[in-house]
């Protein structure tokens, strides 16, 4: 029996098998709800579907990404609308304070006052508040006495005679009483037998070293740079001779001697003093200027000798009244022996500070020029110099850098000259 051929049996066609999504409720049990191979069929099956429908994947997918670029960017253009909106309004704040500087600068009658009150707007702060801050800061005993022992008042008498024909200036007379010129002012000449001109002067100074050296304003210790002397100088030719400079310590009975050691292009000098200047503690400068709002204590001999006797009883008054030849040089040596010489102090606020100046509201007068004007520590801020005429109240001192400048080139002058 011949075997039949034998063959290969035919492999049966390959299964195909569609999943199809889940469109409807999940059943309850289906034996694949924990398993990973089944979370993985129905994402392939949510894609498979996706792409046979893509209008549904732009909407599921596409649409919403776009919806939330476009909620981004809204909410961007809200805070861009909002931002530009300050930006406005911190422009036309700027703008406004911009237009009120250029009036500044149009009205002002100089480039530094304008640079000045750029300062003092850049830097303003609340007067009131300054003004209670420093009255909270404490008692001002200990420092009004420490720096009111080192101011002194400086006092003074100068004429003015012919360099070539040594004649000094003479006060004009007609029937034995002086002329007057229209201002007021004695009238004066080189000739005649009237009494001589002797102008006398009066201001405050301060001890800045043990050597003696004490520190003032340049028109204290040349007073005859204005005025009507320099008008003198100029019309008769004449130049100033000082026939006597003295100072006086508070608590010192005795006055001493006081020469012109230098003096500097701003409102500043130097002087020299003998005796009490030797031995009084020198004041502390400040390193740097004040700033706005800062306190201001000034020292000084406001209105000269007047503001003294004004402290004195009435009995004191009367009795140098029924003194025989009584003149302001005897007057300051009888003040001084009753220790009546003693500064004035007042309290302020700095308002303004320059390179060129420093302006408060301390009150002071004539004769409290070159006083020291420090702060609540003590230290010397200014240099006390003029009284600001058409500002109520307001005074101005030479910066402290200023005057620290000064002593350092007068440092190195003497130093070249040993």
């Amino acid at each position: 029996m011949e075997n039949a051929p034998t063959s290969s049996p035919t492999p049966p066609p390959p299964m195909v098998v569609e999943v199809m999504p889940l469109t409807g409720p999940t059943p309850a049990h289906t034996g694949f709800e924990h398993d990973k191979w089944h979370e993985r069929v129905q994402a392939a099956a949510a894609v498979a579907k996706a792409r046979r429908n893509p209008r549904r994947f732009v909407l599921r997918w596409v649409v919403p990404t776009v919806l939330a670029v476009l909620l981004g960017m809204g909410l961007q253009s809200l805070r861009t609308a909002d931002l530009e909106e300050r930006l406005s309004a911190a422009h036309q704040r700027v703008g406004g304070v911009d237009a009120a500087l250029q009036r500044l600068r149009e009205d002002a009658p100089s480039r530094s006052d304008v640079e000045a009150m750029r300062d003092l707007l850049a830097r303003s702060i609340d007067g009131a508040q300054a003004r209670v801050s420093a009255m909270e800061a404490g008692s001002l005993a200990p420092v009004v006495a420490q720096v009111g022992a080192s101011v002194g008042l400086v006092q003074g008498r100068y004429v003015l005679v012919h360099p070539t024909k040594g004649l000094p200036l003479r006060l004009k007379l007609s029937g034995g009483k002086v002329q007057r010129n229209s201002e007021g002012g004695p009238r004066l000449t080189l000739s005649g037998s009237g009494p001589v001109f002797m102008s006398t002067f009066m201001g405050t100074f301060f001890v800045i070293d043990s050597n003696g050296t004490l520190l003032t304003n340049r028109h204290v210790a040349l007073p005859w740079e204005d005025g009507g002397a320099a008008q003198a100088m100029k019309e008769f030719g004449v130049h100033p001779v000082m026939i006597e400079m003295r100072g006086f310590l508070p608590g010192q009975a005795e006055s001493f001697d006081v020469m012109v050691k230098g003096v500097g292009k701003q409102d500043l000098a130097l002087l020299h003093g003998s005796g009490p200047a030797l031995q009084a503690k020198p004041l502390v400068l400040a390193k740097s200027n004040p700033l706005p709002g800062d306190a201001a204590l000034v020292f000084g001999y406001p209105t000269g000798l007047n503001a003294l006797l004004a402290r004195a009883d009435d009995d004191f008054v009367a009795k140098l009244k029924g003194m025989p030849d009584m003149d302001d040089r005897r007057v300051a040596d009888i003040l001084a022996q009753v220790g009546l010489v003693q500064p004035l102090v007042s309290r302020g606020i700095v308002a303004q500070v320059t390179d060129a100046a420093v302006v408060y509201d301390a009150q002071t007068a004539g004769g409290g020029s070159g006083g020291p004007v420090v702060n609540l520590r003590g230290e010397v801020v200014a240099v006390n110099r003029a009284i600001l005429q058409n500002f109520n109240g307001s005074n101005m001192g030479v910066p402290v850098e200023t005057a620290a400048e000064m002593l350092r080139q007068a440092a190195r002058i003497e130093a070249e000259q040993k």
